[in-house]
């Protein structure tokens, strides 16, 4: 009896420590971090997963820019990124504004990412002027 306790004692341990580490994935300085990465390194893929809807037209349309230039395509995907420092600078519940500091092949870089929430999850907005 006491082994069926502990077994479920540490099932149930092992639940709580998987959604924390879910949570953590979905703040929005994981989401910014995990969109840059993406963002500097043309991973198409990976940048439509942390864009919300409405600016998915908006990497369509630089993926399709890209499409013409495939030696910068390939420099972009070979990037080393490094990020410095990715911090919240202004929060609300829906909305969020992120600062990311990063080294691409050593060059500093800086910028800022609007983010909102689209159902539960963080998601970076792409807005084109």
């Amino acid at each position: 009896m006491k082994r069926k306790s502990w077994i479920l004692v540490l099932a149930c341990v092992c639940l709580v420590g998987m959604s924390c580490q879910n949570n953590k994935k979905n703040t929005p300085e994981a989401v910014t971090e995990a969109f840059a990465k993406a963002f500097y390194t043309a991973d198409f893929a990976h940048l439509y997963q942390y864009t919300t809807k409405k600016s998915q037209p908006v990497v369509q349309t630089i993926q399709n820019g890209m499409k013409g230039n495939e030696a910068r395509l390939e420099e972009m995907k070979n990037s080393k990124v490094e990020l410095v420092e990715v911090k919240v600078i202004e929060q609300t519940d829906s909305t969020a504004l992120c600062g990311c500091a990063v080294k691409i092949n050593e060059q500093p870089r800086s910028d800022r990412w609007d983010l909102v929430k689209e159902g539960d999850e963080w998601k970076v907005t792409l807005v084109v002027l």
